[in-house]
């Protein structure tokens, strides 16, 4: 688990500092790109980020100044 500001800057995590610091990077400029979609397709604001792969789940939740990111 980690929770970033809305900037992506990790606050508190159960991971090591540089990882939490490498996903939250790569998951605000999933974030970014995900507004635009949902912008260009004017179905409102992006508020949940799904993603499942060969080996696991992330689960992203987008609040007002905090994003959570859940790693299963």
């Amino acid at each position: 688990m980690i929770i970033c500001d809305s900037s992506g800057l990790p606050i508190d995590s159960n991971l090591e500092i540089e990882l939490s610091e490498s996903v939250a990077a790569y998951v605000t400029s999933l974030i970014g790109k995900g507004r635009q979609v949902v912008e260009a397709l004017k179905e409102g604001e992006l508020s949940f980020i799904r993603l499942e792969t060969s080996k696991g789940e992330t689960m992203v939740a987008l609040e007002e100044n905090l994003i959570l990111i859940i790693l299963k």
